[in-house]
C-alpha cells in the first residue's frame, strides 16, 4: 500500500511540474509578444477615420523586404493585435486610398497612426547594381523641389538609418542621401494617397591607393585628397573626399577625379576613373616638384 501511495505521489508531482513548465512556456511566449495598435487619420482634415480599414501587416526580412505571407490581415477602424519583436510593414486601404508605414516591435506596446490622403515614400540604398541594401546608418534629407536650384529647396525632415520613411503632402521633392562622405539626390514627384518604394543606386566604386618614394612604399600617414577633375571658374579643384593613412580605401560615385597624395614636403597625383561596383587600385609616386593643384579649402561632397 505504501508503494502504491509513493508511486501516485510521484506521478502527481510529475504532472504538476509538467503543467507548471507548460504554463511558464506559454507565459514566456506571451511575454515575447508586444501589443500593437494602429489607427488611421484623413490627411485632408486630420480627423480620425471611423469606417473600417483593410489592414495588412507583413514582417520584413533582414534586407527590409516584406515576406510573401502577411502576418496579420484584418478589417477594422482601429487595428489591435500582438506581434513578436522585429520590423514590420503595415498597409492600410480605404476609400480607394492606400497608406503604408514601417515600424519596429520590441518589448513595449506600439502605437502608430497611418495618414491617408498624404504621400508616403520608403527608401533604401545600394552602392551599385547587384549589391544588397546598405545596412549602415545613412543621413536622409527630405527637401522641397525647386526647378533648376538643387540646393534651393526647404528641408522638410531629416533622419538617420539604413532606410527612411517620409509622409508628406503631394508635390515634388528631393531625397538627399549622405553616406561615407558621398551625397546623392533623387527627385521624386509624389501623388496624394499613394505609397512609393524607392531604391537609390549610389553608382559607387572604390579606390585603393598606395604612395611610393622611389621604389619604397610609404608606410607612414599620407594625406589623400580626391578632387573633381574639372576645375571651377577660379581654377581651383573642389575636394570631394579626404583620408589620412598609408593604404586608404575611398568610396566615390562613378566619374573622373584627381587623387592627390601629400607626405611632408612631397606630393604626387594620379587621375582616377571610378566605375560603379569596381575597385580602382592605384600607385602614386611622391616628389618635391612644384605645380601641385590648387584645392578649395571646403570639402564638397561628391554628387
Amino acid at each position: 500500500m505504501r508503494t502504491i501511495t509513493r508511486v501516485a505521489t510521484f506521478l502527481l508531482a510529475a504532472g504538476v511540474s509538467a503543467a507548471a513548465f507548460l504554463m511558464a512556456g506559454t507565459a514566456a511566449n506571451a511575454a515575447a509578444e508586444a501589443e500593437v495598435t494602429i489607427s488611421a487619420t484623413n490627411g485632408a482634415n486630420g480627423k480620425e477615420m471611423t469606417e473600417p480599414v483593410s489592414w495588412t501587416i507583413t514582417k520584413l526580412d533582414k534586407n527590409g523586404k516584406p515576406g510573401k505571407k502577411p502576418t496579420v490581415q484584418e478589417a477594422a477602424a482601429v487595428l489591435k493585435t500582438k506581434l513578436k519583436p522585429g520590423q514590420y510593414q503595415v498597409l492600410g486601404q480605404a476609400k480607394g486610398m492606400a497608406a503604408k508605414q514601417t515600424f519596429t516591435v520590441g518589448k513595449e506596446p506600439v502605437v502608430r497612426t497611418v495618414t491617408f490622403g498624404m504621400s508616403e515614400i520608403s527608401i533604401k540604398m545600394i552602392t551599385s547594381k547587384g549589391r544588397k541594401p546598405v545596412k549602415d546608418p545613412i543621413q536622409w534629407e527630405m527637401l522641397t523641389y525647386v526647378k533648376g536650384k538643387p540646393d534651393g529647396g526647404k528641408r522638410i525632415d531629416i533622419v538617420t538609418g539604413p532606410t527612411a520613411n517620409f509622409v508628406v503632402p503631394a508635390g515634388g521633392y528631393v531625397v538627399r542621401a549622405s553616406y561615407k562622405g558621398t551625397t546623392a539626390d533623387l527627385v521624386v514627384p509624389l501623388k496624394a494617397g499613394q505609397s512609393y518604394d524607392y531604391t537609390l543606386n549610389l553608382y559607387a566604386g572604390y579606390t585603393e591607393a598606395a604612395a611610393f618614394n622611389g621604389k619604397t612604399k610609404v608606410m607612414q600617414d599620407v594625406t589623400w585628397q580626391v578632387l573633381r577633375e574639372k576645375p571651377n571658374d577660379k581654377g581651383e579643384h573642389e575636394m570631394v573626399a579626404e583620408q589620412v593613412g598609408a593604404e586608404p580605401k575611398i568610396m566615390l560615385r562613378e566619374g573622373k577625379y584627381i587623387l592627390l597624395a601629400k607626405h611632408g614636403e612631397m606630393w604626387g597625383k594620379e587621375r582616377l576613373n571610378i566605375t560603379a561596383g569596381e575597385i580602382e587600385k592605384i600607385k602614386v609616386k611622391l616628389t618635391k616638384d612644384v605645380g601641385m593643384p590648387v584645392v578649395t579649402t571646403s570639402k564638397v561632397a561628391a554628387k
